[in-house]
């Protein structure tokens, strides 16, 4: 039996949680690659665990709620779900032998011991566990770094379609994203590329997060181990 850093408490050993951005679903050509990034953390040896976001399933709930609002319960419950549907769609053989679907942190600790990469499908947990309001104010980014903060995780790296957190009104053709910002600092950003109780958790609960383009094999990997690389670290 393994040993926990805490008595009587379990250790998942995860090196990071990634949150896989619902967004690079929507670039079929690219999403691939995003896979593949979590992959070459495996081959080096990182365990990761995976939190889906919602994608287009998101995006669909949230245009029917501009013209029919939806009671908190309905967009709370139908968001979880389609967080849900991305991880069963990257779970797919078709994409990767090494991801797989799980619904309890026991799977997923079983996943990455056996050598796997847990994809975590959130709904169960939210629903049993209860540990969001039902706002449209947290997102899946809220989400991952909640589950970084329940396995003890030391990082949450934040893969999405752009290339990290930029300065508001920022020229995006030609501009470079923050390469370190304060939680603090980024609460007074106002809307940027991670909802807005990200900073507020972190700055209350600890931890750090990484926020970059999944659309690169090599990134995730080298914000992981330290490498210089573009993206936006928050702590």
């Amino acid at each position: 039996m393994k040993k926990t850093s805490i008595l009587g408490y379990t250790d998942y050993h995860f090196d990071c949680v990634v949150k896989f951005g619902g967004s690079l679903l929507l670039e079929h050509d690219k999403m691939y690659s995003a896979i593949q990034s979590l992959e070459l953390c495996r081959q080096h040896g990182k365990k990761i665990l995976v939190i889906p976001g919602g994608g287009p399933t998101d995006k669909t709930i949230e245009s029917i709620n501009k013209k029919f609002p939806l009671s908190p319960e309905t967009h709370h419950a139908a968001c979880a779900r389609a967080q849900d549907q991305t991880g069963l769609f990257i779970c797919d053989k078709v994409f990767s032998q090494f991801l797989r679907p799980c619904t309890t942190l026991s799977e997923a600790r079983c996943i990455s011991e056996e050598g796997f990469i847990p994809v975590v499908l959130p709904s169960k947990i939210i629903f049993a566990m209860d540990p969001f309001e039902k706002t449209w104010d947290i997102t899946s980014d809220g989400i991952a770094v909640w589950f970084a903060w329940a396995v003890q995780a030391p990082i949450t790296m934040i893969l999405t379609n752009v290339d990290g957190i930029f300065p508001i009104n920022s020229d995006f053709s030609n501009a470079i994203p923050i390469q370190n910002i304060s939680a603090k600092d980024l609460l007074t950003l106002g809307h940027t590329s991670v909802d807005k109780c990200v900073p507020d958790f972190i700055s209350k609960r600890g931890g750090k997060v990484w926020v970059g383009s999944g659309f690169y094999e090599d990134r995730l990997y080298k914000a992981l181990i330290g490498e210089d690389v573009l993206g936006t670290f928050i702590f």
